[in-house]
């Protein structure tokens, strides 16, 4: 196997050149922009590089080991990168003053409205008293950032406040109290990545292989039971190859007892399954059939970040025929305007969510999902609105 990197004006033309050449055979490990050099740069545009794994007849680890972004044997820290910098809540809440800043401008101007009585406000969607002001504000930025209406009343039927910064301070803690975090506790060794095809499972897994390899030291095992789709099969081998781990390709769920036990001193077992359609309920028995005699497991069932609200409901309602225990990973957030989708789908699925993934960058582009940097990077956008 090589790493190559391919330089082009833009990422799309850079990925049908590597297409047509190596078409398959090629997997994107990291994708960046090079910045132009020299004493002509300002008249230059900057070009895209894309780095990629052809897999060929070599000593992948070895070649990886003076090509990659990381060092295989070596520990380092992944860096992942963050949705803010802040780390707990105090810091959280001084990002928030230019948002408090403006409710409270807001807010100056409803006491002066009160001070006459009967002061009606005419508004796109009708007479609004004054003190309503506020709260309609806040839903309408909400709104603007992909929350859904009825998630939005719900978080606002939960405030009493009309003060500007109590006002904040409760709709921080309504964010904290519909948001669920998945916990942090030791992991079981076996662990399943359920969800609809092209959500980025095989990716997941492989940024999830990359840190527990390299940051943790762990012996990780990867499982395939996706023999539907001939690529897929290929990626996930190609990450085990650079990554130096083993793989096992279960062609027939009754086969995954014996190659837990082949595997039973892993630290972990990771599990790719084939995706499946919520629509499709022969599917969804078959993934039951796969992972209803294994007792102790963590199940993560992938959702992209643009799933709509509609979807969740019926995704949830079906994978929960499958298994009914298991924690979100919501992917591909930064294919995405609408960071509000993060609530909304917390809200309809009613699930833990673990990780957040930004990216294809392995192995950097995924994050434990931690709610207080989440919710302080929402309001901070809602300032922006």
């Amino acid at each position: 196997m090589r790493i190559l990197k391919f330089k082009g004006k833009t990422e799309e033309i850079v990925l049908k050149q590597i297409e047509k050449e190596y078409g398959k055979n090629a997997v994107v490990i990291h994708t960046q922009k090079e910045e132009a050099t020299g004493h002509f740069k300002w008249f230059k545009s900057p070009r895209i590089v894309v780095t990629v794994a052809i897999k060929e007849e070599q000593d992948v680890l070895e070649e990886y080991r003076n090509n990659a972004s990381f060092k295989i044997g070596e520990r380092e820290e992944i860096e992942v990168s963050p949705l803010v910098e802040s780390q707990n809540h105090e810091a959280s809440y001084k990002l928030l003053k230019e948002l408090r800043e403006e409710l409270g401008a807001l807010h100056q101007e409803i006491g002066e409205l009160k001070k006459t009585p009967k002061v009606i406000m005419k508004e796109h969607n009708g007479a609004l008293l004054a003190e309503d002001r506020l709260s309609n504000c806040i839903e309408e930025k909400l709104m603007n950032l992909g929350v859904k209406k009825e998630v939005c009343q719900v978080l606002l039927s939960q405030i009493d406040a009309d003060e500007s910064e109590s006002f904040i301070r409760e709709l921080y803690e309504a964010l904290e109290n519909l948001l669920i975090e998945g916990k942090e506790d030791e992991l079981p060794q076996i662990i399943f990545f359920i969800g609809s095809t092209g959500v980025g499972k095989t990716t997941t897994i492989a940024k999830l292989t990359a840190q527990y390899v390299l940051a943790e030291q762990k012996k990780v095992v990867l499982f395939t039971s996706d023999t539907y789709r001939i690529a897929a099969v290929e990626q996930l081998k190609t990450y085990a190859d650079i990554l130096g781990v083993e793989i096992e390709i279960i062609y027939d769920e009754n086969d995954l007892p014996h190659y837990i036990e082949k595997w039973k001193h892993a630290d972990c077992i990771l599990i790719d399954t084939a995706g499946r359609s919520h629509k499709n309920e022969e599917q969804v028995a078959e993934l039951k059939a796969l992972m209803e005699n294994i007792k102790e497991k963590q199940v993560y069932l992938v959702l992209n970040a643009n799933t709509t609200a509609r979807d969740v409901k019926n995704i949830i309602a079906t994978y929960e025929k499958a298994e009914q225990n298991f924690d979100l990973i919501v992917t591909k957030l930064d294919e995405t305007d609408e960071l509000g989708n993060v609530i909304n789908i917390s809200y309809y699925a009613d699930k833990p969510i673990r990780y957040l993934t930004t990216g294809q960058n392995v192995p950097s582009d995924i994050k434990a999902f931690n709610r207080q940097e989440y919710i302080t990077e929402l309001l901070g956008r809602l300032n922006d609105e």
